[in-house]
């Protein structure tokens, strides 16, 4: 059975969200040990919460240290090349969300103008609607007209390819068969007697 998603917002319950640091704190550590442990790389945490007087550290102080300092000692253009700050982090969600949201708009739009192309082939009159709609209505028709357009091109391709391919022998056809089926001699003689006819 899967966990209930959990709501990102302000616990208001102080017990509740001193219970969830730790919780969460513990995990954390957990996620930065494996991060270091299984791809090699030099990791660290600090986090600084009112529960506890001194700041949690992992793996130890020292440590902690060790990988700050060879943090700062990098060049500044390599330092800030990843750095994801507050403000960056909340601007990435909110273009994403305004993404997701023109996404959403848009396919709800198309919903609204296919229904009301459905309605007005079903006789409801275009009066009463706003430009902005019948500009729409129209773009939509005429997407429509240009997709059956290509099928029917597609359709009448298949049905001259087929067409081709199954056509009634004609008397060359017939006598190359025949020619075929006698032979290479009876062929030359056919082809010979036809030159001298003609």
């Amino acid at each position: 059975m899967s966990r209930k998603r959990v709501k990102l917002q302000w616990v208001e319950d102080n017990a509740a969200r001193k219970a969830m640091y730790k919780k969460r704190v513990k995990g954390l550590m957990k996620k930065v040990r494996e991060l270091s442990t299984l791809c090699g790389v030099d990791a660290c945490l600090i986090t600084y919460s009112p529960y506890q007087p001194e700041p949690e550290v992992w793996p130890s102080p020292t440590e902690v240290e060790q990988v700050v300092a060879s943090f700062r000692n990098l060049p500044k253009n390599d330092r800030i090349k990843k750095v994801l700050n507050q403000e960056i982090f909340i601007w990435q969600r909110i273009l994403k969300a305004r993404d997701v949201a023109m996404k959403q708009l848009m396919k709800n739009r198309k919903k609204e103008i296919e229904n009301l192309r459905t309605q007005c082939l079903g006789g409801r009159l275009l009066e009463g609607l706003e430009s902005k709609d019948v500009l729409d209505l129209t773009w939509a028709i005429d997407n429509q007209l240009e997709a059956v357009k290509k099928k029917i091109e597609n359709l009448s391709l298949d049905v001259t390819v087929d067409a081709l391919n199954n056509q009634p022998l004609t008397e060359q056809n017939r006598n190359e068969n025949l020619g075929n089926e006698l032979g290479d001699d009876v062929e030359s003689d056919f082809w010979s007697n036809l030159l001298k006819l003609s």
